[in-house]
């Protein structure tokens, strides 16, 4: 899996575009699941006030993921 690390991230950190990466679900397998959120550029405020809302509204860090042990 190592191959594909930052290989869905590469064209913004390419473009200069703001992006971020949530935690919004955990299956009931245990695994994550997540969304990632890009804004143009200079828009980090508005990428900050989406992720905000998003914590909000799911209560992510709340979440806590199985480990497996």
């Amino acid at each position: 899996m190592g191959k594909v690390f930052g290989l869905f991230t590469m064209a913004f950190s390419i473009s200069g575009q703001p992006a971020i990466s949530l935690p919004v679900h955990i299956t009931p397998e245990g695994l994550p699941v997540g969304v990632q959120v890009v804004a143009n550029s200079g828009r980090e405020d508005l990428l900050l006030a989406i992720a905000a809302r998003l914590e909000e509204a799911i209560g992510w860090q709340k979440i806590v993921p199985s480990t497996g042990f």
